[in-house]
């Protein structure tokens, strides 16, 4: 009894030391996230730029707008609208020079439904927050085709064409698969909007599929049926239906089907609607045997002395690092003027596309590609979730958009975390020893601040890292998870196995691709590879005069032109890929530069021109150099969804400008095949799934610059009368932790604003 008190009295005695971990310096952990009065050159728009946009604009009487709760298909409307940076001259300028900042403008785009000839315009907004002009963006055509515009609200209208097949194969459908397309109650089929990479028809026409039908029930999507409509649609949303296919087969009209119907109904495969037990098996909810017996909290990371980095408004500062955070409405994240140790070493790191080509043995599958940016990357970055997505002492970042469906700014109050994070990888160690004589350890923790978003694009989640690393190196990197594309399945074939009853997924291919804009010690760069190659030389330790053996050694190659830096991998010839600065010497005649090692490549097999192709010629190379132009900010466009795209980025590349000491711009591809299998159901996992490209120091600095990082230790052996003892130098770090997490309320949270965590 005496010892249980004397253990309980511990407890307590101890648990009274057990502070909870707060911040403890005034030099960091300063977070003011207001939108400031006066922001910077790369801030995203502003709430009251946002307002002071809209009142210009809709009391122009030439522009004739609509605002956005009376917009029609054939009204003209303010799709979208984001900052315009100035030319990139004026900006070192300002911030190098301290000149006066360059006026800050809006980029917005309008479509023009209500004219007789719709089409779709951008143009720049001058000045904010209060505009006066405005005038067409200097690098796109002044009239777009009104069928070549984004994805919006109106495409998903259609409503008429669900009655028209509902009244002639609704009962065929209701018998087959339990539901109908109108009408329907709680047993309702479904289309999802697919395949918006399309073949154009005279320039206002374009056909697309209703890749397949879905029994709308937790998860709709890994529930097909084989039913799928190509259709064509008109400027003015107007659908046709062209083809129909139905069990396995093409019919040219939905009446065609009916005949058909009444005669093999009797062989055709029926799929009963789910019942209420059958609709766990697809549902995303933890099943199974738990692989704890006994439910245990998972380990928590803490932040001893509080967070250790500042921000204000969209300026992150940490360690030696600089940056501002972006967001683009279309393509999602963006990095700017990415400083460590107070030199530039990158103007510009952003996100550009994400793409999806699929494969398949049915023709809706062929294709089957996607283009994310139309679905607008960045404003589906958001419901960051604590304690999953990042961890609960994260702090959250919001972003805000003028987008078609509304004149309110949309602000996701959740679109980036950044944190801390011990990876429980030495950034360095060794332990070295000498005879006896010399013997130690040296080591310190890999600790990383990550900048984090996670765009939710239809199926599939993007979870993009932005990691600094405290030897000067960044790595950019992204993992895919989500939900699978799923296909009726019917019989074997080399695009899928299959993986449930009736479901198959088709083989498809991702592809990431990164604008990386380089300034190492100013804007005059070269980008040469350092080739390794096999080296013939005389084995004189031979017994046998004039014998050889081979090693290796390397030459550097500088790439002239951009069609010379269009790099495609070969394994045959190995090469580190380096950007320097050959005006910058050090005391050995080295060139300081960084080296971009794309730890994600894949090769896009598909011919260049083929198909939908065209629109992602970024992918036929794991990486492109170009000489920066302003006219020249994006790889891919919202305008290239089809066969014969408005825009195509091999255009950068053809016009083989010189990069030899000019400003150069790094475009890189990385990707993966997913061969879907059954443990990707009902949601793909994400180990073995990332893909990153590191930028590290090349004879930038003397020495690693990680030597500095502070929280290091050393552990020398010292021999005192015979016996080992050691001495312990923590560089003024202490070991000891002596507080826990806060206690997290996000539950509590979310109850009283369940919109940080699902559409509201």
């Amino acid at each position: 009894m005496f010892l249980i008190f004397i253990i309980v009295f511990s407890f307590l005695t101890a648990k009274k030391n057990i502070l909870v971990c707060t911040r403890k310096s005034r030099l960091y952990g300063n977070v003011n996230l207001r939108e400031s009065s006066k922001p910077s050159v790369f801030r995203d728009l502003t709430k009251k730029e946002i307002a002071g946009i809209l009142d210009y604009l809709y009391n122009r009487s030439d522009l004739n707008l609509t605002t956005a709760d009376k917009a029609a298909i054939n009204s003209n409307y303010i799709f979208s609208s984001e900052i315009f940076l100035p030319p990139k001259r004026d900006v070192l300028k300002h911030l190098d020079t301290h000149c006066v900042q360059p006026k800050r403008e809006a980029r917005v785009m309008i479509l023009r439904g209500g004219i007789s000839t719709p089409d779709v315009i951008e143009i720049i907004v001058s000045p904010l927050p209060n505009p006066t002009g405005y005038r067409h963006v200097p690098y796109l055509p002044k009239s777009i085709p009104f069928i070549d515009r984004p994805i919006d609200v109106f495409d998903y209208n259609f409503t008429p064409l669900l009655e028209q097949i509902d009244k002639v194969v609704g009962k065929i459908l209701n018998e087959l698969y339990g539901g109908r397309l109108v009408n329907c109650g709680d047993r309702c089929l479904v289309f999802n909007l697919n395949s918006q990479l399309t073949t154009l028809l005279s320039g206002v026409r374009k056909r697309l599929w209703f890749s397949w039908l879905y029994q709308f029930t937790e998860y709709f999507l890994l529930r097909p049926v084989d039913f799928a409509v190509l259709r064509e649609v008109d400027n003015n949303g107007n659908n046709t239906i062209i083809k129909i296919w139905f069990n396995g087969l093409l019919f040219n009209s939905l009446e065609e089907i009916v005949p058909y119907y009444n005669t093999y109904k009797e062989y055709i495969n029926k799929i009963p609607f789910p019942t209420n037990a059958e609709k766990n098996d697809k549902t995303i909810s933890s099943r199974g045997e738990p692989s704890f017996k006994i439910p245990l909290k998972d380990p928590s990371q803490v932040s001893p002395d509080g967070v250790r980095y500042n921000i204000n408004d969209r300026h992150v500062s940490y360690s030696y690092w600089e940056f501002d955070i972006g967001m683009s409405v279309f393509y999602g994240p963006r990095l700017y003027d990415i400083r460590y140790k107070g030199e530039r070493i990158a103007y510009e790191i952003s996100l550009q596309e994400l793409a999806n080509f699929y494969s398949g043995d049915k023709p809706q599958e062929h294709v089957l590609n996607y283009l994310d940016s139309m679905y607008k990357i960045g404003a589906r970055a958001k419901y960051l979730h604590p304690g999953v997505d990042c961890p609960n002492d994260a702090t959250f970042i919001s972003s805000s958009f003028k987008v078609d469906t509304q004149d309110e700014p949309m602000t996701n109050e959740r679109a980036f975390c950044i944190f801390e994070h011990n990876t429980g990888m030495p950034l360095r160690r060794h332990n070295g020893y000498f005879r006896y004589i010399h013997r130690f350890y040296e080591g310190v923790a890999n600790v990383v601040l990550i900048v984090r978003t996670i765009p939710t694009i239809d199926i599939y989640d993007y979870i993009i890292d932005f990691i600094f690393y405290q030897n000067g190196a960044i790595e950019v990197k992204i993992t895919p998870t989500g939900i699978v594309t799923s296909s009726w399945h019917t019989h074997d074939n080399p695009y899928s196995f299959q993986v449930d009853k009736n479901l198959m997924s088709p083989l498809h291919q991702h592809l990431f691709n990164f604008k990386i804009d380089l300034d190492i010690k100013g804007t005059s760069n070269r980008f040469q590879t350092v080739d390794i190659e096999p080296d013939v030389v005389e084995n004189v330790c031979h017994k046998k005069p004039g014998s050889t053996i081979v090693q290796n050694r390397f030459i550097k190659r500088l790439k002239q032109t951009e069609l010379e830096a269009a790099y495609k991998f070969n394994f045959d010839y190995p090469k580190v890929l380096t950007f320097v600065n050959n005006n910058k010497k050090d005391r050995f005649g080295n060139s300081p530069g960084y080296k971009l090692i794309n730890k994600g490549m894949t090769k896009f097999m598909r011919p260049p021109k083929d198909g939908n192709n065209p629109a992602v010629s970024w992918s036929q190379y794991q990486l492109a150099v170009t000489k920066y132009k302003d006219s020249e900010p994006y790889s891919s466009s919202v305008y290239t969804h089809s066969d014969n795209p408005v825009f195509s980025f091999q255009e950068f590349i053809d016009d083989n400008e010189n990069i030899v000491d000019k400003d150069l711009v790094a475009w890189v591809t990385m990707g993966m095949h997913h061969l879907v299998q059954k443990e990707d159901l009902p949601v793909t996992h994400t180990p073995g799934q990332s893909h990153s490209t590191f930028l590290i120091p090349f004879n930038y600095f003397d020495e690693s610059p990680g030597m500095s990082v502070g929280n290091a230790v050393r552990i020398d052996a010292v021999d005192v009368n015979g016996k080992t003892k050691v001495a312990i130098k923590r560089y003024g770090t202490k070991s000891d932790v002596n507080c826990i997490p806060k206690k997290t309320y996000y539950d509590e949270i979310l109850k009283k604003n369940p919109c940080l965590a699902v559409e509201c």
